[in-house]
């Protein structure tokens, strides 16, 4: 007697877990493109913020207190300070320097292709021994050396060092003093800005003492006055 085999029954747990992930992977391949979308999206946001903050960097960084600036500094005051004493240059002017230079930015370069923290072109960090001027501690001491070559050939005579950081000894001799360039002009008067924030005693100091205008009773104006009326009653 022959017996008719029952058809075997679906397994309903199974073909229901199937379905789902059917579903599950339609569902994937149709919202996957959108979120791949929006990923690019915000990425390239992102890049457009950030290269504009960057290009507004250099100018706003001119605004910082003298407060600020120092904080920003922190992080190379080891080499600052280091070079700044080695080369027998004020620390302060460096920093300024610096800021007007990249706002301490180790990777800045420009596009006339000077790097670094004090935007070193490749002829200049050459001359003065830098290897990698992306090197903060390389970069600031080629830099820090520079400025002393130039306070040297100059005579101290600050307005001239830093035009000369800038245009180059050339253009400043070529001028005898800072070169008439709009960018130049702009950059002693921004380093000088920056430098008196930093360190207002020097500047104090390095002003120079004008006598007032004779015609008026000598008594207002101190014993400067009157010794230069009057030579003889006062001691050498």
């Amino acid at each position: 007697m022959q017996f008719a085999m029952a058809a075997p029954k679906k397994n309903a747990v199974s073909d229901k877990e199937l379905q789902l992930a059917m579903l599950d992977l339609n569902r994937q391949e149709l919202v996957q493109p959108k979120v791949i979308k929006r990923q690019k999206r915000s990425v390239r946001i992102k890049r457009f913020i950030s290269k504009r903050r960057n290009e507004k960097y250099s100018s706003s960084c001119l605004k910082w207190s003298a407060s600020q600036i120092h904080h920003k500094a922190k992080r190379f005051d080891k080499h600052i300070t280091k070079y700044a004493r080695i080369y027998r240059v004020d620390k302060n002017l460096v920093k300024a320097v610096i800021t007007a230079e990249s706002c301490f930015k180790v990777k800045a370069k420009s596009h006339a292709n000077a790097r670094g923290l004090m935007q070193l072109i490749p002829a200049t960090a050459k001359r003065f021994g830098v290897r990698d001027s992306y090197n903060a501690k390389q970069n600031i001491r080629g830099g820090v050396k520079y400025l002393k070559f130039l306070k040297a050939r100059y005579k101290g005579d600050l307005k001239k060092v830093i035009a000369a950081y800038n245009a180059g000894e050339g253009a400043v001799d070529k001028y005898k003093g800072i070169p008439p360039y709009k960018e130049t002009r702009n950059y002693v008067k921004n380093v000088l800005r920056t430098y008196a924030k930093l360190n207002p005693k020097a500047a104090r100091v390095s002003a120079v003492y004008q006598l007032p205008k004779m015609g008026n009773k000598a008594g207002r104006y101190g014993w400067q006055y009157n010794r230069q009326l009057a030579p003889h009653l006062y001691k050498k």
